[in-house]
């Protein structure tokens, strides 16, 4: 039988062990409770955690659709190369290993917003839940997470500068594979 695009994907790309930071994290949830709490961040400790990938509000409409269903094949395609670790109030957050399946101490953090869309927010977990709060709330965040022994870039500008170095994203791949899928499915008798 042939495989989905996931599942090969997915076999190619284990998860293992979270990173140091996450661990870190983890075992600080108490002392970060009002940071954490200000994001709406909830930790995840599941590896293989299908929350994002959640089909269940498609209507029977939506799934007789190729195209929403490209869509949905091609993000849980997508939704493979991250390793989820949390939902905050804007959607859920992961890193971002991409094709390459890279080490996730070097993996980029991604958000999957509520409309669907991948965004890398930063480049380490302690620099995303700080540059996740407002600019008033930046210097006490930071301190907090450098107190429970955190890395966290130091300023807003250094983190979103960071950014500019990446180039390996998500929308494009997702793109990139509902295109071919919908293009594949066209070519079908």
């Amino acid at each position: 039988a042939r495989r989905s695009h996931a599942s090969r994907l997915h076999s190619r790309c284990t998860i293992g062990a979270m990173t140091p930071d996450l661990v870190k994290l983890r075992a600080k949830q108490k002392s970060l409770r009002v940071v954490l709490d200000n994001l709406e961040l909830t930790l995840v400790d599941e590896a293989q955690w299908t929350k994002p990938s959640d089909t269940s509000y498609l209507n029977d409409a939506s799934r007789a659709n190729p195209d929403v269903m490209a869509n949905v094949a091609a993000m849980a395609a997508t939704n493979t190369l991250v390793a989820w670790f949390g939902e905050d109030s804007e959607g859920f957050v992961g890193l971002w290993r991409g094709v390459a399946c890279r080490p996730l101490a070097s993996s980029p953090v991604v958000k999957l917003d509520t409309e669907g869309q991948y965004e890398i927010v930063a480049m380490t977990v302690p620099d995303y839940i700080a540059i996740s709060v407002s600019k008033d709330d930046f210097d006490e965040t930071r301190k907090a997470l450098v107190k429970a022994g955190l890395k966290v870039g130091r300023d807003r500008d250094a983190i979103w500068a960071k950014l500019n170095e990446w180039s390996d994203d998500p929308n494009e791949f997702r793109n990139s594979l509902y295109d071919h899928i919908k293009k594949k499915k066209r070519s079908q008798p």
